[in-house]
């Protein structure tokens, strides 16, 4: 799966090297090699976690996300944490987000972020865009563009893709570099 999204990246990558990129990924992406990868690249990421994913904060024992205490409102930020027990890979920050209810909606459950961004202000911000991703791939997929129907190559998609858009199951979220 991890070849797979380094392909899909790839090209986007190349394509937007003037801007400061940060990938943001949701659950069906929760590879520590993928976040491992990105970082090698020099790309910031955000990629939400599964509940059942396991982290180790410094001399501690493994356990899984959702062992985390942390409810509706309530934000966590752990700097520097293992997500794994193989050599050589990086530890990366894990923020433990519920947000609160608002206009009586609540969110189901917590998201549990693994990021190399510093703060948990700035990578809850960034994977808080995934909504209106989200929306754009509803138009993409089954609101009119039928995109999974209509069996276009991926190169085909790559080369007619507006860029200032997210891609794929990734959202990209682009800022010229200074």
């Amino acid at each position: 799966m991890q070849v797979e999204q380094q392909q899909v990246l790839r090209p986007v990558i190349r394509l937007l090297k003037r801007y400061k990129l940060v990938i943001a990924g949701d659950r069906e992406f929760p590879s520590i090699e993928l976040a491992q990868w990105l970082h090698c690249q020099h790309l910031s990421f955000v990629l939400r976690q599964k509940c059942s994913t396991t982290f180790r904060e410094k001399r501690r024992p493994f356990q899984s996300l959702d062992s985390i205490p942390v409810q509706p409102g309530i934000h966590r930020f752990y700097p520097r944490v293992g997500f794994t027990q193989k050599k050589g890979f990086s530890r990366f920050n894990l923020v433990a987000s519920w947000k609160r209810k608002y206009r009586g909606k609540q969110e189901d459950e917590p998201w549990y972020l693994l990021t190399n961004l510093p703060d948990l202000k700035s990578a809850s911000g960034v994977y808080s865009k995934r909504y209106g991703i989200e929306a754009m791939f509803k138009d993409c997929k089954t609101g009119g563009y039928n995109l999974e129907g209509c069996q276009a190559s991926p190169d085909k998609l790559i080369a007619n893709h507006d860029f200032n858009r997210p891609s794929h199951d990734f959202g990209v979220v682009t800022r010229k570099k200074n």
